[in-house]
């Protein structure tokens, strides 16, 4: 057999980094050299037994271990054994190989195989058995080809097992089964495992990238940063040999852009990445964080344009198809979204991102029930009362033909004036239509002792930037309850805007018109500028600045709080920590202070501060389940008398 054929294997397996199986110390023996010296002498003499084993020994060094087998006539049953673990070692590295580049189920048989030749083994070893040198490496071979395969708990049974017994894991193995527990979400023992193969390997690609997206699970956001950063000014721009772009470098800084998304530092995460893009506008890695980016900052429409042109280039990456699954549950392309899953699902349906997008897609196949509820106690004098609570609650169906759910509605409200108890009560039923850009509903209630009503609400998005919303009520819920006590009820038509820049900046309009059955017609108006003018992994800071005005044309005879004109300005400012967070699992906590001016017009009434101060958590309690609640007070003057209000809210969302 020519040599060339001899070395193409070793070749393929150097480019890999993975062997299991020492290349030997090559200082003073050239293995290659030998081998084919003794391929010579074979020529020659096939019986030489001397020149068979040095070839076999050779092959081995080399890391040729099917040519190896050509040879192996002659040796010992040690020795026979040590190849056929070496065949196995063999199996699993071109078992990566077709992971890699087949498609379908059958690029898995070469590394199943593997595993299953040490299936005997490892049931004898979970049983007690002590495994000698030979089986302790085939134990570690083992365990890399579970961690490959994506079979997480078996591989960390496997680790713990042998660390358990005090056998020897390898560091290329440790590395391996890091990935099975970030896999598993236990990213802190990842984290160590990582950082104990990179304290021996400080240039170890993998170990490193590795390391980061550990730090980065286990929330060490700045640790991760420093890192990445630190890591990419190790690495040359430059490859030594030919002088071309270094793409490990390339792959490190990508990913130091992008920790800065992880982080929730947008601008600055935005500004390294445009720049890189400028640079190297056609790299997929480059272009992916970019649609990563897009996405992050609330641009679904150009995040799909960004990874489309990722697609166009890597039509076979799983999770370019999983983004753009998501992305179509964002954009309301039902369809799209289930056909790009499908195509991750037959592409690798053990990936990581493929099994996210696929707990998306579930949650959006569920019944959602949403409740918005709230309590306070004021003044007898007061807008609601001494007493007050309120609860809205929607409960939607399961998708229907894509399109369409069906929903439920309530809301009742209640408070109490000088003892006297009111309480409204609505109760209705409808459909919801969402397609593309436009969400539209239609519903029928009643209850109270007031008249049926319908209802219709239309939003519409025709851009990552705007969005215009519309309602109609004709018997709205939102109207005082002191109306409502005196047997007074009303319609409404509303209209707003919205222009939201990204994450960070949105300016809001509305206005509505109620028409109340006591001949008062109220038009109200308002705007808001909402800015975030700090945020990072843990804080973030906004304010809110919003102005209101309302004009009533009833003038007298009404019992609940009515001035002919008014106006107010306020401005919020609030704060927010991040105290924990598991993956999907998070706590938030914020404090939210909010000062302001109200004139009453046209009556007297000189003008007036108001306030409020508020504080609550946020938890997520999965994906499927959010929980809000909070406390506060507020002032504000009502014809010239400032009255103080105790509150609380709780809103629950749940997808079952």
């Amino acid at each position: 057999m020519p040599l060339i054929k001899l070395l193409k294997p070793l070749i393929l397996l150097i480019s890999l980094h993975a062997t299991t199986v020492s290349a030997g110390n090559a200082e003073n023996d050239d293995w290659a050299v030998i081998l084919g010296q003794q391929m010579q002498l074979l020529e020659k003499n096939p019986a030489d037994a001397a020149a068979r084993k040095a070839a076999w020994r050779a092959a081995m060094r080399l890391g040729l271990f099917e040519q190896a087998s050509n040879f192996s006539a002659g040796l010992d049953p040690a020795e026979q054994r040590a190849m056929a673990g070496d065949q196995i070692a063999l199996a699993i590295r071109y078992g990566i190989i077709d992971r890699n580049t087949l498609h379908g189920a059958n690029r898995l048989d070469r590394l199943d195989r593997a595993i299953a030749q040490t299936d005997l083994l490892a049931s004898g070893f979970f049983t007690g058995q002590m495994p000698d040198a030979e089986d302790q490496r085939r134990l570690n071979d083992r365990l890399s080809a579970l961690s490959i395969r994506r079979r997480s708990n078996d591989a960390v049974t496997l680790y713990q097992a042998l660390v358990q017994g005090n056998i020897a894991v390898p560091l290329w193995a440790k590395k391996e089964v890091a990935g099975s527990y970030l896999e598993l979400r236990q990213p802190q023992i990842a984290v160590a495992l990582y950082q104990e193969v990179v304290n021996a390997t400080p240039d170890d690609f993998d170990a490193n990238l590795g390391l980061f997206y550990a730090l980065v699970d286990a929330e060490q956001i700045e640790a991760a940063t420093a890192h990445i950063d630190q890591y990419a000014a190790r690495l040359p721009i430059r490859r030594h040999l030919d002088g071309k772009y270094n793409s490990e470098r390339l792959s490190v800084d990508v990913a130091s852009d992008q920790v800065r998304t992880y982080a929730d530092r947008l601008k600055q995460a935005e500004a390294r990445i445009d720049r890189r893009a400028q640079a190297i506008p056609f790299n997929s890695e480059v272009r992916q964080s970019a649609a990563s980016l897009a996405l992050a900052r609330g641009w679904p429409r150009l995040g799909k344009q960004r990874l489309q042109q990722v697609l166009a280039s890597d039509p076979e990456n799983p999770a370019i198809h999983t983004d753009l699954s998501e992305n179509s549950l964002t954009l309301q392309d039902w369809p799209a979204a289930r056909t790009q899953l499908n195509t991750a699902q037959l592409i690798d349906p053990e990936h990581g991102s493929v099994k996210r997008a696929t707990r998306s897609m579930n949650l959006h196949d569920r019944h959602e029930l949403s409740i918005e509820s709230g309590f306070g106690r004021g003044q007898d004098s007061g807008y609601l009362g001494n007493r007050d609570w309120s609860i809205d609650s929607y409960f939607y169906s399961k998708p229907l033909a894509e399109n369409w759910r069906a929903f439920a509605h309530n809301y009742t409200s209640s408070g109490d004036f000088d003892n006297s108890k009111t309480t409204f009560t609505r109760t209705g039923a409808g459909a919801e239509w969402r397609h593309l850009d436009w969400r539209l509903t239609g519903k029928v209630n009643g209850g109270s002792s007031v008249k049926p009503g319908v209802t219709g609400t239309a939003i519409w998005k025709p851009s990552d930037y705007w969005a215009v919303y519309a309602s109609g009520e004709s018997v709205t819920n939102q109207i005082p309850v002191r109306a409502i006590r005196d047997g007074v009820n009303a319609s409404r038509l509303a209209l707003g805007a919205d222009w939201r820049a990204h994450e960070s900046r949105k300016l809001a309009s509305g206005i509505a018109s109620t028409d109340f059955s006591d001949g008062n017609q109220r038009t109200a108006l308002n705007l808001s500028w909402f800015e975030r003018w700090s945020n990072g992994p843990k804080w973030m800071f906004e304010t809110t600045l919003g102005a209101d005005a309302s004009h009533n044309t009833l003038q007298q005879g009404a019992s609940y709080f009515n001035p002919r004109n008014d106006r107010s300005l306020w401005l919020t400012g609030a704060i927010e920590n991040l105290t924990w967070r598991n993956y999907d699992y998070s706590l938030r906590q914020r404090l939210a202070l909010t000062g302001g001016r109200y004139w009453q017009l046209e009556q007297g009434f000189a003008p007036a501060n108001m306030g409020a101060i508020e504080y609550g958590h946020r938890w997520e309690v999965d994906r499927d389940l959010s929980l809000r609640y909070s406390i506060g007070r507020s002032l504000r003057p009502y014809d010239g008398v400032r009255e103080g209000r105790n509150f609380g809210t709780l809103s629950l969302l749940w997808r079952f």
